[in-house]
């Protein structure tokens, strides 16, 4: 028995070692357009969110401000400086809070490997009506998500990345189309995200536009709209009631510097 178990264990585990090289992701990083594969090593660039500088000169502690923003140093292959201008000296957690705002969007200018995002986990292809199914399956059992459900469809585009958790499962849809910058490659366009736990849903729309530097193509703006809906169950006094709450934003990169050298001065 002990022996029927360790040979099942092997033959599973040669057979998933064998999937993790999956042709759609394969194929997928070869085709998304990534400013590094245009020889970007070096990168300087400024950002500032809609409103943030009249939403902060509320706290009368900031005093008056005049231009809240953030800049940014990248160095190949994933060292990064983010400063925030505009404040007074001091504040160091309000310019924390900054600093992991912007921070979530960087994957936006510089988007990392696709297949990296999945190391540590294991695959299972399954075909479905329209393209294939990569389960990516957390056999450690150390992953925050113990499983990642990622859609194809039969041309091999990414369509959705199902992220599931105990208690939350988390949805992104993905659009891109090539550019003319692109050289045939494809670039994102827009993401919905959702995801839901117990009452409330949330769904998040980030639609991005963007700018061509010296030929190399890098986000101008992404405009952010989150919806919140909350379901309040019934009473005795009340019917089941849906509260739904809307915001939004747009986040705009400027003044791109490429392989100059200044973000290698800025971060060393």
């Amino acid at each position: 028995m002990k022996y029927f178990l360790l040979v099942t264990f092997i033959i599973w585990g040669n057979l998933l070692f064998a999937q993790e090289k999956i042709e759609e992701i394969e194929q997928y990083d070869i085709r998304s357009y990534a400013p590094q594969k245009s020889g970007v090593s070096d990168l300087v660039f400024e950002a500032r969110i809609d409103k943030l500088t009249e939403i902060l000169s509320k706290n009368l502690a900031l005093g008056k401000l005049v231009d809240v923003y953030f800049k940014i140093s990248w160095l190949s292959p994933s060292q990064y400086k983010i400063e925030v201008f505009g404040l007074p000296k001091g504040f160091e957690d309000i310019k924390a809070d900054l600093t992991a705002l912007i921070k979530g969007k960087l994957e936006f200018v510089l988007p990392e490997k696709f297949s990296d995002k999945f190391k540590g986990y294991k695959f299972k292809v399954e075909p479905i009506a329209d393209g294939k199914l990569i389960r990516a399956i957390d056999v450690t059992y150390k992953m925050i998500a113990p499983e990642v459900d990622i859609s194809f469809d039969r041309a091999g585009l990414l369509k959705t990345i199902e992220t599931k958790a105990p208690n939350s499962l988390v949805k992104t849809e993905f659009f891109h189309s090539p550019k003319s910058w692109s050289n045939n490659k494809l670039v994102l366009d827009k993401i919905i995200q959702s995801s839901s736990q117990g009452p409330a849903k949330q769904m998040t729309i980030s639609e991005l536009e963007y700018i061509s530097v010296s030929g190399i193509g890098f986000p101008s703006q992404i405009s952010v709209k989150s919806v919140t809906e909350i379901t309040v169950p019934a009473t005795d006094k009340e019917k089941e009631k849906q509260i739904k709450n809307e915001m939004g934003t747009t986040i705009h990169f400027t003044n791109y510097e490429v392989n100059t050298g200044k973000a290698r001065r800025q971060i060393n």
